[in-house]
C-alpha cells in the first residue's frame, strides 16, 4: 500500500493532519476522507472546520465556500480558482463556457452560497438531470483501497454521460445518497451498500450499446482533459456538424438540411442509450429528433448542455482524435470570432482558401470571389442568392469587396462605422444620419468585424453604467445589506449578477440574515394533497419489500426527493405529515396487505 502523504497546519487545525490529493479526486471526496480520518461525529463539525459554515462546501458537484477552504488550509490543496477548475464539475462545464461565464461561476463557488448557479449555467433547464449522482464501481473501489488505502470519488466518473469506467471498462453504479436528497449535507465515500444496480432495461443493453457508452465516456474525458487546456469555441462546432452531414449526403444541393433523414439517423443513434435515465432527454421519435436538431444545427448555441455536443460529435465525427483534427483546421479563424465579447480587434482573412470548417455554400462564394475574380453581385447571381446575403457572407469570411453605394456614400459610411464602433444604438445612429434602422443593420452585418466591435462597445458601456450605479448605491448604505440595496436599482444588480458576478462579489457588503417571512402566495393545500398521495404510493410500494426491517424517513426521501425540501414545512402539510406517521409506524400484515386509510 502506498504511504499516505500528510501535512499539518498547526495554527488552525492544531494537531489534525491534512491528507493529500489522490489521483483524479474530487473536492467532496477529499473533504469526506478528512471527515472519516479525523473521526468527526457530525458532518457539520467538518464543514465548520474546513469551510467555516455548518453546511458550507457540502455540495458534491459545484460546492460553495471554496475561498474559505483555501484560506483555512493555506492553499495546501491549491488556490480557490485552481480547486474550482480542477477538482469540481466546473472542470466539465467550463470547456463549453466563455471566460467571463467561468469567472462568474468561480466567484459564486468562492462565495458562501451557490444558489441559482445551476440555473445560470443552463443545467436546470437542459432536461438532463441536474443532481449529478455520485458514481463508482466495486472493482474500482477495491483497486483504490489496495493502492491508496481509501475508496474515493473519481472526478472523471462524475462527468455527465460517463457511465463506463475508462480504466476497468465496467459500468458505473449510482449512489442512492446525496443526489437523491438523502443525507444531502453529509460526507460520504463510496460504499457498496449504497450503490444502486442498473434497472432491468438498462442491464439489457446490447453489446453495441455498451460499446457506445464506452465511446461516449472516452470522448467526454478526452474532451475535458484535452491539452492544452482550453474552452471549446462553439462557433466552430456548427460548421463541423454541417460538413459531416454533407459527407453523409444529408444536405440538399443548396446546402440546406435534409431534416427528415437527419432526424431518423439521430434517433436511431441514441435509441439504445436512452435506457439510462440521464439520456432520456434525447429524442425517442422522429418528430422529437427534428425539434431538437432544428435548434442545434441552425446556429452555434451558447448555454447548450455539453452532453448534447458530446453526443453530436460522437454521432457525426467519431473519436476525439478526428474531432480535434477537424476543430483545429479552423486555426485561421479570427480571434474576434472566438471571443466576440472580450476583444475589439479584427484579424483580417488573408488566406486564399477559406477555412474548411465554414459553411459549404459560403466556401463556394469565397471561391467565386477570390479565385474566380467575380464581383460580389456576379457571384450572388451565379449562386442564386440575394446580393445583400452575399455581402453578409463575405463579411463573415473576412473578404473585402468593392461597393457601389446608391444612398450611403463612402464618407457617410465611414462616419457611420466610426459611431457604431463606439457602441451607438441603431436607432440613434439612424436618426443621426437620417437613414433607416434596416440600413444601419445592413452596415453592421456587411462591414468586417464591425458587429462584434459594436457588441463589445455596448457591453463595456453597460458594464461601466451598472458598476457605477452599484458603487454609488453601496456608498453609505453598506449596513443595509445586499438584499435591501439591490431593490433600489434591480436592473443594475441583475445585469451585474448575470454578466459580472466576480466584480459584484468583490464590491458588495456582507449579506444580512433576515427573518423568514411566510409566503402567502404558496398554495400549501394543493401541495399537501399532492405530497400526501405521493407518500401513500411510496409506502404501498416500499412496505412489502422491507421484511422485518422498519420503514425509515430516509426511505421516503429516496422515493420522493421533493419531500426532503419540505421537511421544515411539514407543519403546513398536515395530510402529508399524517401519511408519513402512518407509513412509518404501520406494520405489514401476514398477507402483505397494507391499509393506510386508518
Amino acid at each position: 500500500m502506498k504511504a499516505l502523504s500528510m501535512n499539518t497546519i498547526n495554527d488552525f487545525f492544531g494537531n489534525s493532519a491534512l491528507l493529500s490529493w489522490l489521483p483524479d479526486e474530487t473536492l467532496f471526496s477529499l473533504a469526506s476522507r478528512h471527515h472519516y480520518y479525523w473521526g468527526r461525529r457530525l458532518s457539520r463539525h467538518t464543514n465548520l472546520l474546513l469551510f467555516g459554515r455548518p453546511n458550507g462546501g457540502s455540495q458534491h458537484d459545484l460546492p460553495s465556500c471554496i475561498d474559505e477552504f483555501s484560506k483555512r488550509t493555506k492553499e495546501h490543496f491549491g488556490t480557490a480558482v485552481t480547486i474550482c477548475k480542477e477538482r469540481t464539475l466546473l472542470c466539465y462545464y467550463s470547456r463549453f463556457m466563455q471566460e467571463t461565464e467561468i469567472e462568474n461561476a468561480i466567484a459564486t463557488m468562492r462565495s458562501t452560497t451557490v444558489a441559482h448557479l445551476k440555473l445560470r449555467l443552463g443545467i436546470l433547464t437542459s432536461r438532463f438531470r441536474a443532481n449529478h449522482p455520485l458514481k463508482a464501481f466495486p472493482a474500482c473501489m477495491k483497486s483504490d483501497r489496495e493502492s491508496y488505502g481509501w475508496a474515493y470519488w473519481h472526478l472523471q466518473h462524475q462527468y455527465p454521460g460517463v457511465w463506463i469506467c475508462p480504466i476497468h471498462v465496467v459500468p458505473l453504479l449510482e449512489s442512492d445518497l446525496k443526489a437523491s436528497g438523502v443525507e444531502r449535507f453529509f460526507w460520504h465515500l463510496p460504499d457498496e451498500s449504497h450503490l444502486r444496480s442498473w434497472t432491468k432495461e438498462a442491464s439489457a443493453l446490447c453489446d453495441s450499446a455498451m460499446e457506445h457508452l464506452a465511446r461516449l465516456a472516452n470522448l467526454t474525458i478526452q474532451t475535458v482533459h484535452q491539452e492544452p487546456s482550453a474552452q471549446i469555441d462553439l462557433t466552430r462546432l456548427h460548421p463541423i456538424y454541417r460538413l459531416a452531414l454533407g459527407e453523409r449526403n444529408l444536405l440538399t444541393k443548396n446546402g440546406g438540411l435534409q431534416l427528415t433523414n437527419i432526424a431518423n439517423e439521430f434517433k436511431n443513434h441514441v435509441e439504445s442509450i436512452r435506457a439510462l435515465p440521464e439520456f432520456m432527454a434525447f429524442p425517442a421519435t422522429d418528430q422529437e429528433a427534428r425539434s431538437q436538431l432544428t435548434r442545434q444545427l441552425r446556429m452555434a448555441r451558447a448555454g447548450t448542455h455539453p452532453l448534447r455536443h458530446i453526443v453530436m460529435i460522437d454521432w457525426l465525427v467519431g473519436n476525439f482524435g478526428s474531432f480535434s483534427a477537424r476543430y483545429n483546421e479552423n486555426a485561421v479563424a479570427s480571434e474576434l470570432s472566438k471571443r466576440p465579447m472580450l476583444s475589439a480587434s479584427v484579424l483580417p482573412f488573408e488566406s486564399t482558401e477559406p477555412p474548411p470548417s465554414q459553411d459549404v455554400r459560403k466556401l463556394e462564394l469565397a471561391k467565386l470571389i477570390q479565385e474566380g475574380g467575380k464581383s460580389i453581385r456576379a457571384a450572388a447571381i451565379e449562386m442564386h442568392i440575394d446580393t445583400a446575403t452575399a455581402l453578409v457572407w463575405a463579411a463573415q469570411l473576412g473578404i473585402e469587396v468593392s461597393r457601389r453605394p446608391k444612398k450611403l456614400k463612402e464618407q457617410l459610411r465611414r462616419d457611420l462605422v466610426e459611431q457604431l464602433k463606439l457602441g451607438v444604438g441603431k436607432d440613434i445612429a439612424a436618426k443621426n444620419f437620417q437613414i433607416s434602422i434596416v440600413t444601419v443593420t445592413h452596415v453592421l452585418r456587411t462591414e468586417i468585424g464591425l458587429h462584434a466591435q459594436w457588441q463589445y462597445a455596448r457591453f463595456q458601456a453597460a458594464q461601466h453604467a451598472a458598476r457605477e450605479a452599484w458603487a454609488t448605491l453601496i456608498k453609505g448604505n453598506e449596513e443595509l445589506g445586499v438584499k435591501f440595496i439591490r431593490h433600489l436599482d434591480p436592473r443594475s444588480y441583475a445585469w451585474l449578477y448575470r454578466n459580472d458576478r466576480a466584480w459584484l462579489a468583490e464590491h458588495s457588503p456582507a449579506r444580512r440574515v433576515v427573518a423568514d417571512q411566510h409566503n402567502t402566495s404558496v398554495r400549501w393545500d394543493l401541495r399537501d394533497i399532492e405530497l400526501c398521495a405521493a407518500v401513500e404510493r411510496a409506502a404501498l410500494a416500499l412496505l412489502p419489500t422491507m421484511g422485518r426491517h422498519k420503514l425509515m424517513m430516509w426511505h421516503l426521501y429516496q422515493a420522493i426527493p421533493e419531500l426532503k425540501a419540505k421537511q421544515s414545512a411539514l407543519k403546513q402539510l398536515p395530510l402529508t405529515l399524517r401519511a408519513i406517521k402512518v407509513a412509518l409506524h404501520h406494520p405489514v400484515s401476514a398477507n402483505n396487505q397494507i391499509d393506510l386509510a386508518n
